[in-house]
C-alpha cells in the first residue's frame, strides 16, 4: 500500500519549551517511549528517531526531536500513539510530498497541541 497523492513519507516533529523543566523531561521521556513501544519497527529500519536538540534548529523555532517514517501501516500506528501520548507538547506531523519543504510544513501539516509559529523564510 503507498500512501495519497504520491506522498513519500511523513516527518514527526515534538516540539518543548526549553525554559520548561517539565516539558523537556516530558519530551525525554516520551522519546523513550517510542524508543521502546517501536523497537522493532525501529530494528527493522521502518522508523528513524532523531537526536534531541536542545535549542532551535532550521525552520523550528524551539526545540524538538524527530521520527520520520515511510509507510502507511507506519502512520496508522504512530499518530494514533501521538494523539493519546502527547500531552503538553505540541506536535507537527507533516507529509514530504515532493512538492517542496514550504508547503509540507504549512499547508499540508497536521498538527496536535498547539501550533508553533515556524520560521518558514528558511523553507523553499
Amino acid at each position: 500500500m503507498a500512501f495519497y497523492g504520491g506522498i513519500i513519507s511523513y516527518d514527526v516533529h515534538t516540539y518543548w519549551n526549553n525554559n520548561n523543566e517539565e516539558e523537556r523531561q516530558f519530551a525525554f521521556e516520551l522519546r523513550e517511549k517510542i524508543l521502546k513501544e517501536f523497537a522493532s519497527e525501529i530494528e527493522a529500519g521502518d522508523i528513524r528517531v532523531h537526536k534531541f536538540w536542545d535549542k532551535p534548529i532550521g525552520p523550528h523555532p524551539i526545540n524538538m526531536f524527530e521520527i520520520d517514517f515511510k509507510s502507511p501501516e507506519i502512520f496508522a500506528k504512530v499518530v494514533p500513539f501521538y494523539q493519546l501520548n502527547h500531552g503538553p507538547l505540541s506536535v507537527l506531523i507533516h507529509p514530504r510530498s515532493g512538492q517542496g519543504s514550504l508547503i509540507d510544513h504549512t499547508k499540508y501539516a497536521l498538527w496536535l497541541g498547539h501550533k508553533v509559529r515556524l520560521d518558514t523564510s528558511r523553507l523553499e
